[in-house]
């Protein structure tokens, strides 16, 4: 996110009041930005292999689109040119255990017939169909709720930030208003003693707004938050620990791995289901693997332990 932008509160537009059209349109602006940023995780969250060499990265890139968005796919077989198709699909027929038996693939580029048909297709045999999680939901849907909440602190830490911007007001006149100026220069330049009449230093005050200073907090509920969607994506990050925190407890760190392993599981064990029944139908290999990955423990040092 911008750092220049990420806290502007109204734009700069002369006389103009950009009130709650500049709010809404930086709340927008900073959704917008935070699902482009975990799109992008998802996007890079697996090294894929065996997919057609000349269209492997198109490939991958279009079914990491498909299960951020829609959260399944279909594959495809063509035996004469030894070539996966992945395509959406809609479910006709139904099992007795409500996963769909026949479906009709959603031809979303005016492919040829021959690589996406448009009569029906039986599932495990013509087609095989995957999922990016075991609720069948996309991966957005999940982003989305985290994104909403991150952006609502972020319009708070915005507003609390402004609030601390308040000047100070010094009543005056047109006879003591250069000698107020240079009390309130003396002050700003940190002078250590400064004399001024008792009068002169009534009229010093500041607008006081009732409002605490709580960005610290809120950046760390939001730093909770992030932590949050990156466990439930299975992206390594150190939990909840505060950024304030110098030692965590080698049980917490365990706990904490052992908490993304499985939900980093729980997407890629589903994956790897699909790619199972892609190779007992069509005979292809292919292979995903998490780039990234919590360690598997971690061990207390010698020096760390108490006699």
């Amino acid at each position: 996110m911008s750092k220049k932008n990420k806290y502007q509160f109204f734009k700069s537009h002369g006389e103009e009041d950009v009130g709650q059209a500049g709010v809404l349109d930086l709340e927008m602006k900073i959704r917008q930005i935070l699902m482009n940023k975990f799109y992008n995780i998802w996007m890079s969250k697996f090294k894929w292999g065996g997919l057609d060499p000349e269209v492997e990265w198109q490939q991958e890139n279009f079914i990491m689109r498909k299960f951020w968005a829609d959260g399944t796919l279909a594959c495809r077989y063509m035996k004469n040119v030894d070539t996966l198709v992945f395509a959406p699909y809609a479910g006709c027929e139904f099992d007795l255990y409500d996963f769909p038996s026949k479906v009709n693939l959603i031809n979303l580029r005016n492919a040829p017939l021959s690589m996406i048909p448009a009569d029906l297709q039986s599932v495990g045999r013509d087609v095989v169909l995957g999922w990016a999680q075991p609720n069948h939901k996309p991966i957005q849907e999940i982003v989305r709720f985290y994104v909403d909440r991150i952006t609502q602190v972020e319009m708070v830490i915005n507003t609390n930030l402004q609030l601390q911007k308040m000047p100070f007001l010094i009543g005056v006149n047109e006879t003591d208003k250069d000698k107020m100026k240079d009390v309130v220069r003396r002050i700003l330049n940190n002078e250590t003693v400064i004399f001024a009449d008792l009068e002169d230093l009534q009229r010093i005050q500041t607008l006081v707004t009732q409002t605490p200073y709580i960005i610290d907090k809120l950046v760390e509920h939001e730093r909770g938050l992030e932590q949050a969607l990156m466990t439930y994506l299975g992206v390594d990050n150190n939990g909840s620990q505060s950024l304030e925190q110098t030692h965590v407890s080698v049980d917490a760190v365990n706990a904490n791995n052992d908490v993304i392993n499985d939900y980093g599981e729980a997407i890629e064990g589903e994956i790897r289901k699909w790619l199972e029944q892609i190779k007992r139908v069509f005979g292809r290999t292919v292979t995903i693997e998490a780039i990234s990955r919590p360690v598997n423990t971690v061990h207390e040092q010698p020096e760390d332990k108490k006699d």
